[in-house]
């Protein structure tokens, strides 16, 4: 046994042991902290990479929001930011390409739009911060387990359609419709689960969902005259994916000649021949993912920060094009619109 004096001695000789693996914790602790919240020094000027896999509208809409949403934030682009926007155009060798080179030039943070522009980034980029946009199914796409546990360096902008709003729209305007269409790509995790996602809101409501498959943009065309041909489509519902978007005017064709009338999941689809567009603001993705980007500038860890919905869902009416597909637009559904397109 120990006197009271002795013990106190014990102690004191055994921290003093302990003291420099202590202090050694502590500093490394210290440093780690830093390098994860260390907010860009807003004097220099910030780099920014926006990586994109195809050249296509929500593309464009997404690299406008998030230098729109930049600005809203106080980041000028040329006077405290420089942003390079890449695309891939469609092309999974080019985008693996680009994503070296990001690696190569040291952005302070990257933006990536569409799936497989996340997925190319995921697979190399481990410490600079992604934030991604117009993806669809970012689990699926391997950035985590969940939207609130995932890649350290990883948040974004999840861009899941609103389906069930969709079938609904289709029973308001066409109450007998049984049966509609859409073209998917195979190669698209986002577009198989769109098509999943569709084809399982349309089966609620006792409608048929007839998906046809094509992988590229010649097959899209072959697709769409497919669908509209003796399968008894009765509307287009088309799911949005890069290779669709690329390739509507084909689709949009091909149902014009069968007088099939097309509601698009993209918001600029009513401007180019659809009926309607029920779709995610993929402009507003771009600002809500500046916002991210904002937090992450002054300091936030995007390990702590959930992946977030689109905040906007928007309907665009193309009244010519609904007559023209033998469609009517109930008034009920015309004040709805945020924009009708006469």
């Amino acid at each position: 046994m120990y006197s009271p004096a002795e013990y106190s001695k014990k102690i004191i000789y055994s921290l003093s042991k302990l003291a420099p693996a202590l202090a050694l914790i502590f500093c490394a602790s210290a440093v780690l902290l830093l390098f994860s919240a260390a907010p860009v020094n807003r004097s220099q000027i910030a780099k920014f990479a926006i990586v994109c896999y195809s050249d296509t509208p929500i593309s464009e809409d997404g690299v406008r929001g998030i230098k729109d949403g930049l600005k809203k934030h106080g980041y000028e682009e040329n006077r405290n930011y420089k942003a390079r926007v890449y695309s891939a155009h469609s092309d999974s060798a080019a985008l693996n390409g680009i994503i070296d080179a990001v690696i190569s030039e040291e952005f302070d943070l990257i933006f990536t739009i569409s799936t497989p522009a996340l997925q190319a980034a995921l697979k190399k980029i481990k410490k600079t911060p992604i934030i991604f946009s117009s993806t669809g199914d970012p689990v699926g796409a391997g950035a985590g387990e969940s939207f609130t546990r995932h890649a350290a360096n990883v948040t974004g902008i999840c861009s899941l359609s609103d389906f069930s709003g969709m079938i609904n729209l289709v029973g308001e305007i066409a109450p007998a419709a049984q049966k509609i269409g859409t073209i998917f790509c195979p190669s698209e995790i986002n577009s198989v689960l769109y098509k999943q996602r569709l084809e399982k809101a349309a089966l609620e409501k006792g409608i048929k969902l007839e998906a046809v498959a094509a992988s590229t943009a010649g097959e899209v065309a072959d697709a769409a005259e497919s669908l509209c041909a003796g399968r008894g489509v009765e509307i287009i519902c088309q799911i949005a994916d890069n290779l669709s978007a690329a390739s509507f005017t084909a689709i949009i064709k091909a149902s014009a000649a069968a007088r099939i009338p097309v509601f698009g999941f993209v918001g600029s689809d009513a401007k180019h021949g659809a009926a309607l567009s029920y779709a995610k603001d993929y402009y507003q993705g771009g600002i809500d993912s500046a916002n991210l980007a904002a937090r992450i500038l002054k300091g936030e860890s995007p390990a702590g920060m959930p992946f977030e919905y689109i905040s906007k869902t928007t309907l665009i009416i193309n009244k010519k094009a609904a007559l023209s597909g033998g469609l009517k637009i109930p008034e009920s559904v015309c004040r709805r619109a945020d924009s009708i397109i006469e």
